[in-house]
């Protein structure tokens, strides 16, 4: 399988801030995606980014995928950006699959 790490795995948000989230993969990926779980439990999809640089908003995807890894810049952070962040890794090795189940 492939491990991918996020960092921190806690954040405390600060209304005003900005703050960086760090996804690192183990194997070369085809896409990485960006999901929102907010507090009422609904995901959401923020971005689909296989490389490069792209903006929402206040929210910025960076992937750089020769380096493995991916990041999520939130600016000028509101109560409404809380929730549990994850990145979701699609690798290129077909046996490399991820499954993310909610309990």
């Amino acid at each position: 399988g492939a491990d991918v790490e996020q960092s921190p795995p806690v954040l405390s948000l600060q209304e005003g801030a900005s703050y960086t989230l760090q996804c690192n993969f183990s194997t070369s990926s085809r896409s990485v995606n960006w999901y929102l779980q907010n507090s009422g439990g609904r995901i959401i999809q923020l971005f689909y980014i296989p490389s490069g640089t792209k903006q929402d908003g206040r929210l910025t995807a960076t992937t750089v995928p020769k380096e493995r890894r991916s990041s999520l810049h939130i600016s000028s952070s509101q109560t409404t950006d809380s929730g549990t962040y994850f990145c979701a890794v699609q690798h290129s090795a077909p046996q490399a699959s991820a499954a993310c189940t909610q309990t």
